[in-house]
């Protein structure tokens, strides 16, 4: 295994070195765009992968630069308790009594806190007779994104409308990156209150609700349901009744890994997440436990779970081997029943996307997918 290091925060990280920097980008993306424009409209050849459209290719290029700038400043991402825009489909959640976060969710450091969540469309006036309830916990890396509608509500109308899903609730866990500086287990303790709200304060029936996540949140979906497979008999508690994974970050560790080993994953040219921002997230996450953590480094500790899965990953997308990889292992333990869905050479997470990178009609047949697979185990 190559060597795994932990560096610090970076010097461009502080205040008014962040600002020369972000500076410094912008001035080169300005000079970069004419060239690519000109390259990817007179040749397919030069595009990332000859069938993708135009579109597709200039606008990964420039939300690949943003991710990159905005990951080697490690840009604060407060994570207010108000409603604001979401208005009464916001929620607080206080955490549950202590001894329900055992074995891996225990530690000295970081303990189980008050944190929100986003119901959408709306809030059901009575939700243990709501139907069908979709936890959905949003990625990012661990470091970014807050499960709201300003920054999910794209992939909630994807759900929506082609899933069918009724009712989604997203909780704003606790991020790895300034200011929160939450590393495992805090987010895994955060999903695992949503859990224990939707049953337990809410009576809603185990049996109506799909857990679902993408990227770093399909990290924290599998560890969840490790969890429960693991830890919910003794708690009283059962398992979903099924989980969608899309895009799942299974293997964080390898991102900490040599700039080399990174950038000779074959998709590494036709995604978009490049290294800055899984190096962000890895290192703060991981910061606390060892390399090898069967709740963080997923890839390799395949567990038996009742709950059917659905597993999607991007044809083109960076953490499309590993996920893969991880899907067979699953598939692999006796009694496990799992599905995998690759989009064809998509980039990483188009349902998050896809609006803007020109996916949309990919998206829309992955979004198409899940509806099937939840209906098949409804």
């Amino acid at each position: 295994m190559p060597t795994v290091t932990y560096p610090g925060r970076p010097l461009v990280s502080y205040p008014v070195l962040s600002l020369l920097y972000q500076l410094y980008r912008s001035s080169t993306l300005l000079i970069r765009l004419p060239i690519w424009v000109i390259a990817f409209a007179l040749s397919k050849r030069t595009r990332p992968l000859p069938s993708w459209t135009f579109k597709q290719s200039l606008t990964l290029r420039i939300l690949t630069e943003y991710i990159y700038m905005v990951s080697r400043v490690e840009t604060p991402i407060p994570l207010p308790l108000e409603p604001g825009k979401e208005k009464d489909k916001w929620v607080k959640l206080e955490p549950f009594p202590k001894d329900v976060y055992r074995g891996p969710l225990e530690s000295k450091t970081v303990g189980p806190a008050l944190i929100g969540g986003t119901w959408y469309p709306e809030k059901p006036a009575d939700a243990a007779k709501a139907g069908p309830i979709m936890l959905h916990i949003h990625g990012g890396a661990f470091v970014i994104g807050d499960g709201r509608i300003e920054n999910s509500g794209p992939m909630y109308d994807l759900f929506l409308k082609h899933s069918k899903v009724g009712t989604i609730f997203a909780p704003q866990y606790r991020l790895t990156s300034r200011p929160s500086n939450t590393p495992f287990p805090g987010p895994l303790q955060d999903c695992l209150t949503s859990y224990l709200y939707l049953v337990r304060t809410l009576g809603i029936s185990p049996s109506n609700i799909t857990v679902s996540g993408d990227s770093a949140g399909g990290n924290l979906a599998i560890a969840l349901l490790r969890y429960l497979a693991e830890y919910g008999a003794e708690l009283g508690v059962a398992q979903p009744k099924s989980a969608i994974i899309i895009a799942p970050w299974v293997a964080p560790v390898k991102s900490l890994w040599p700039q080399a080993v990174i950038e000779s994953n074959p998709n590494y040219n036709t995604d978009y997440l490049g290294t800055a921002l899984c190096h962000w997230g890895a290192k703060t996450y991981m910061k606390d436990v060892e390399a090898d953590h069967p709740y963080v480094n997923l890839l390799g500790h395949p567990f038996k779970t009742a709950v059917p899965m659905l597993v999607t990953v991007g044809g083109g997308e960076i953490l499309a081997i590993d996920g893969i990889e991880w899907a067979k292992e699953m598939s692999a333990v006796e009694g496990n029943e799992l599905e995998t869905y690759v989009e064809p050479d998509a980039p990483h997470d188009t349902l998050l996307f896809g609006h803007i990178l020109g996916w949309e009609e990919s998206s829309a047949k992955v979004a198409e997918k899940i509806g099937e697979f939840m209906r098949k185990h409804a």
